[in-house]
């Protein structure tokens, strides 16, 4: 069991929760946590202003995903926010769900395969992908399931 997250520790910032999206940029890397719900409307917005204002400086995602995640509309949103040349950056993300986990793989057969989906609790395998050590990977979970809004 690790100590409760301090979400006002210095290198946590925007840190947003809403009713279906949580939300924090730590350090570089960008911690998404949704629930069972599809994003709102709403809580996605605020989720493509932060693109927009960290777009330079991000180096990483990690995606705590409950639910189905953005519909298509909502990731072409998210597209919009970044100039056109735009990598996205290596993502995780940590889903129970088989078809969520399709889903990221079937993204990567049209985008630079940046984004990889683990089942919840392989770090090692998540770490290696974003290039970072199993403790930055933990914390950057810990941060997810702190700001990750409750509901089913």
């Amino acid at each position: 069991m690790t100590d409760p997250v301090q979400l006002d520790a210095p290198d946590i910032q925007d840190v947003t929760r809403t009713r279906t999206l949580g939300l924090a940029y730590v350090g570089t890397v960008l911690v998404i946590a949704h629930n069972a719900q599809p994003p709102a409307h709403e809580d996605w917005a605020r989720y493509c202003e932060l693109i927009t204002r960290h777009h330079g400086t991000v180096t990483a995602q990690l995606v705590l995903a409950e639910g189905p995640g953005p519909s298509a509309t909502q990731r072409q949103q998210a597209l919009n926010q970044v100039p056109k040349d735009y990598v996205i950056p290596p993502t995780a993300v940590f889903t129970r769900s088989a078809l969520v986990r399709g889903v990221v793989s079937l993204f990567n057969w049209f985008t630079p395969r940046s984004m990889r989906a683990f089942v919840p609790g392989d770090l090692a395998a998540a770490a290696a992908h974003l290039r970072m050590s199993e403790a930055q990977v933990r914390r950057l979970v810990d941060v997810g399931q702190a700001v990750r809004p409750a509901g089913a």
